[in-house]
């Protein structure tokens, strides 16, 4: 049990992969290895250690589930089978048995599994290296002479057109979906499993070993990972973690010997991304590739055009045309009081974020790279095409989760060994020491 996690999440980024049609439509490799990690989780353990999530979690999966009742009964009454309802609901089914996991591997009741998840990060870029590697291969890509022609040209388009579309057409993706959507997510599945790296690894007693120093490299390839992948959406997730951390230290006046660390790191890719132009190349993404800015007053324009007609009860079908925002598509998709839910679902994402956030200071260093985590989903559900919920964004919520839940759970016991020690009565010892500082 204490690898599936890792499992799952070095996984993730591999969604290229066709493994098999379904009712539900194509399911691909990364979806059948998380849904089959779920599967067996929930199996191998009682249905009662999921209570702790519930109770955390209650009115994100009341909303959700009243969410997708409504969703699919506005579907069958405009004559087609609720299909992505059904598969969404099955998402949250995993959301809770991955956040019960996360929850288990820091409480120390899943044996193993933290110690594990540090590999999360080093197994996700690794396994993506590979699999991009040998898809390159199978469709006669040269890296190399790619990655020379967008320095030469500082033409972020080249490397997005002649890397990763050429790379994974032929695997049941059509240029325009390899450009888009999967791109993102692809890259936000290894922004997620460095997340749970240095989390795993703030839990756990320091040993620099050389699995350690194997993790370190782990981390730095997952990082020149995502600024190769030139996807403005998960950059800028991913831009919001060093922030936070410089926030803590300045809201706290301290810095760690890591943060030091970081400090050097950061300024020295700096200077790296300088002098190799691919500094240059970044820059010319985020500033003159504006196509993707331009077109989304477009998008919303076409988008409340639509409502005029489908407001109440919705019905349109935003796979080819999305307004690129969650709660928007949720209305054309399912009429009013799916839009009302859909934005009480990302209202409640964004107060809970910030909620974080201002506590931070006060938090331990390891609830850094969770308060991190939110911007990856909120991000996505404010640009995503198709104004889904995505595995990536269910799993990266889940972890969210399952840390928030063992945090509580600590910050209970603390209360109940004050209380113990006002009174003179026992204290609740039920959760097993990993950290509590």
């Amino acid at each position: 049990m204490r690898w599936l996690g890792l499992l799952a999440l070095a996984a993730l980024p591999l969604q290229w992969f066709v493994v098999a049609g379904t009712p539900l439509g194509v399911m691909r490799l990364h979806q059948a290895v998380f849904l089959g990690v779920a599967v067996v989780l929930v199996l191998a353990r009682p249905m009662r250690n999921l209570v702790p999530v519930l109770r955390l979690t209650k009115v994100f999966l009341a909303l959700n589930a009243l969410m997708l009742v409504v969703w699919a009964a506005v579907t069958l009454y405009h004559g087609a089978l609720p299909t992505i309802p059904i598969q969404e609901g099955i998402y949250l089914g995993v959301f809770v048995i991955m956040a019960t996991y996360f929850f288990r591997a820091a409480s120390g009741q899943e044996a193993g599994a933290l110690k594990a998840l540090r590999w999360s990060a080093t197994g996700a870029a690794g396994l993506f290296v590979a699999a991009l590697l040998l898809s390159m291969v199978s469709n006669g890509v040269n890296p190399m002479n790619v990655i020379q022609q967008t320095l030469a040209t500082s033409n972020p388009e080249v490397l997005q057109k002649e890397l990763f579309r050429s790379s994974f057409v032929g695997y049941g993706y059509d240029a325009a979906s390899i450009r888009g959507n999967i791109r993102h997510e692809i890259f936000g599945a290894i922004l997620l499993a460095m997340y749970v790296s240095v989390w795993a690894e703030g839990l756990l007693p320091k040993v620099r070993d050389l699995g350690w120093r194997v993790r370190q490299a782990g981390l730095v390839l997952a990082s020149l990972l995502l600024l190769v992948s030139m996807s403005r959406a998960v950059l800028i997730a991913a831009a919001a973690w060093p922030l936070l951390y410089v926030y803590r230290s300045l809201r706290t006046m301290t810095l760690s010997n890591r943060q030091v660390a970081t400090i050097y790191v950061v300024g020295g890719a700096f200077i790296l991304l300088l002098v190799s132009g691919v500094g240059e190349v970044i820059w010319v993404r985020f500033t003159q590739d504006t196509a993707s800015y331009s077109s989304r007053g477009g998008l919303y324009d076409a988008a409340f055009a639509n409502l005029r007609s489908t407001w109440l009860f919705g019905g349109e079908d935003t796979t080819g045309q999305s307004s690129h925002n969650f709660a928007i598509d949720a209305w054309l998709r399912g009429g009013i009081v799916v839009f009302l839910l859909a934005l009480c679902i990302l209202a409640l994402l964004i107060v809970v974020w910030l909620s974080l956030l201002v506590n931070l200071p006060r938090a331990p260093m390891w609830m850094v790279p969770v308060a991190a985590a939110f911007a990856l989903p909120i991000d996505r559900m404010l640009t995503s095409g198709g104004g889904l919920i995505p595995p990536v964004s269910w799993l990266t919520l889940a972890f969210a989760a399952g840390a928030l839940c063992y945090r509580s759970e600590l910050q209970r016991r603390e209360t109940e060994r004050i209380l113990a020690r006002t009174t003179g009565g026992p204290a609740d010892d039920d959760l097993a020491d990993v950290q509590t500082s």
